[in-house]
């Protein structure tokens, strides 16, 4: 297929790494080609403007500007382009929003590739009676797909949520913080006196020392409150803090968190 005949997408998240994973996805079968990446709503307009695009992918979380504020100033251009709302923020209220904003569809994070390029074809292909069955059910299938492939694997999910609190996976507490919530998923119990327990546990396996392992989880966290964190842990835990959690307080919230969602895959399958 020829450049020109390829569909131009333009991809808007303030997770880099999401953002690299997105582009393989849509570009893998060679109908699409992504023409611009930014974490600026501002940004995602002169793209759109610019590069002609024809579908926009973009998170309610970004720089400058929010999704919304994107979808708002898309419509008072006269825009044409498709516009798919991805966000881990996936209440009915936002839905609502969104679509009575302009968008034309709403995915829940994670998200299923084959699904994702399914309703991008739909939607541009102009399959009105599909997609309107599609968005009055949007909500049920986001939480089914959640349920589907969220505890196929809870390492990938716990790294996915870490990546978009701005937690690189380069630092040390990266990995401490992810076998931390993954050990305490799997048994409570290590959360109780995690200074004499958890750490040291946790050091043993990475050939390091408890002290060593309470610095690198404070420090990750600490860098994560000068990023995108502090609103990616109220998202997961629904409810927002002034003050830097605690280890203690961060593992736990999280745990509780991921265990919450374990518990409902475990009710879905029976």
């Amino acid at each position: 297929m020829n450049e020109s005949e390829k569909l131009k997408v333009v991809l808007a998240d303030r997770d880099g790494f999401y953002l690299q994973k997105l582009k393989r996805c849509l570009e893998r079968k060679g109908d699409m080609t992504v023409v611009g990446m930014t974490d600026s709503g501002p940004a995602v307009l002169e793209m759109v403007r610019k590069l002609n695009a024809d579908v926009v992918l973009l998170d309610i979380l970004l720089g400058d500007r929010d999704g919304f504020w994107v979808l708002e100033s898309l419509k008072k251009l006269g825009s044409d382009c498709i516009c798919i709302l991805i966000s881990a923020m996936d209440s009915d209220k936002l839905v609502r929003r969104a679509i009575g904003l302009g968008a034309d569809y709403y995915m829940a994070k994670p998200i299923q590739g084959e699904l994702l390029l399914e309703r991008i074809h739909q939607l541009v292909d102009g399959d009105n009676r599909e997609m309107q069955e599609s968005i009055g059910s949007t909500k049920e299938e986001a939480s089914i797909y959640v349920m589907e492939g969220s505890y196929h694997n809870l390492e990938a999910d716990i790294s996915a949520t870490l990546s978009r609190m701005g937690i690189s996976a380069s630092i040390k507490g990266y990995h401490f913080i992810r076998r931390a919530i993954m050990m305490a998923v799997d048994n409570e119990e290590v959360l109780i006196g995690i200074t004499k327990g958890l750490y040291p546990d946790i050091g043993k396996l990475f050939k390091t020392s408890a002290s060593k392992v309470e610095r690198a989880i404070r420090h990750a966290i600490e860098s994560a409150w000068k990023k995108n964190g502090q609103q990616v842990y109220f998202e997961v835990v629904g409810y927002l803090t002034p003050d830097k959690p605690t280890n203690g307080q961060f593992i736990a919230a999280l745990t509780e968190y991921f265990r919450i969602r374990q518990n409902e895959v475990s009710k879905k399958i029976s």
